[in-house]
């Protein structure tokens, strides 16, 4: 019998805010050996649901779009750093806005019909968090800590503008928010569309666009956008993004 696949929920950060994550992460696995502590290419993430296991693969990716689809464009915070001590983890703090709770708390409830959760995601009360170093030894967690308290604290306001659907830890789908579509992994891979979705939280930023408007009802999302294991033949375009100003902070 295969082995279950392991399913994670997620958002990755984009643009200068995930360069900027990266490197405080590669810079505290560097400065104090943490190469255990973190994998070897490090993606800047919140989680939100999992890692679970799903009985029924097409369901689990129906919902997801649904959902998201659902759900208007979510604000949250960086809000400085904070620490788990069981297991000892070093994390940048987000405190979410009220509907991207609901959001986590909806798809967990919605999930738990037919996935093995985690025991967190049956909580409603969740800490969002996005991990700089994990599992770590009681000497080198005493260390990071102080490290991290004598540095400058993260504090912006940014904006959920994709959410990912991870299968064995590659994208299996992902849900654009500005563009209001499902991407399957060649289109979350690809530069232009990721522009595109830039271009459009400019536009919304300047007040000529709004995402919300073209929010569906729950389980409206057609068949056809859900086949999500057909992959693209050409070549990923790889660009990259100079260009990207940090507007995912802008207050």
């Amino acid at each position: 019998m295969a082995p279950h696949a392991n399913y994670l929920i997620e958002y990755r950060f984009q643009g200068s805010s995930k360069h900027d994550i990266r490197k405080m992460i590669l810079r505290l696995t560097n400065k104090f050996h943490l190469h255990y502590a973190q994998p070897k290419r490090p993606v800047p993430h919140i989680t939100l649901a999992g890692g679970f296991t799903a009985n029924n693969e097409k369901q689990l990716v129906k919902d997801f779009a649904s959902h998201c689809a659902a759900t208007p464009l979510c604000r949250f915070t960086v809000n400085g750093f904070g620490y788990f001590h069981n297991p000892r983890v070093v994390f940048i703090d987000i405190n979410p806005s009220d509907k991207l709770k609901q959001f986590r708390w909806d798809l967990a409830q919605r999930l738990q019909r037919y996935c093995n959760l985690k025991s967190y995601d049956y909580q409603e009360d969740f800490a969002f968090h996005a991990t700089l170093a994990l599992h770590l030894g009681a000497s080198d967690f005493a260390k990071v800590r102080r490290y991290i308290d004598s540095q400058p604290k993260p504090k912006y306001k940014h904006y959920m503008i994709r959410a990912t659907l991870l299968k064995n830890g590659k994208i299996l789908c992902e849900y654009d928010f500005l563009q209001r579509r499902l991407l399957n992994r060649s289109e979350a891979l690809d530069g232009r569309l990721l522009s595109r979705t830039f271009q459009l939280l400019d536009d919304f930023f300047k007040g000529n666009y709004d995402p919300n408007v073209k929010l569906k009802p729950q389980d409206s999302i057609p068949e056809q956008r859900i086949n999500v294991q057909k992959e693209e033949s050409h070549s990923i375009v790889q660009t990259i993004f100079s260009f990207i100003r940090s507007t995912l902070g802008k207050p």
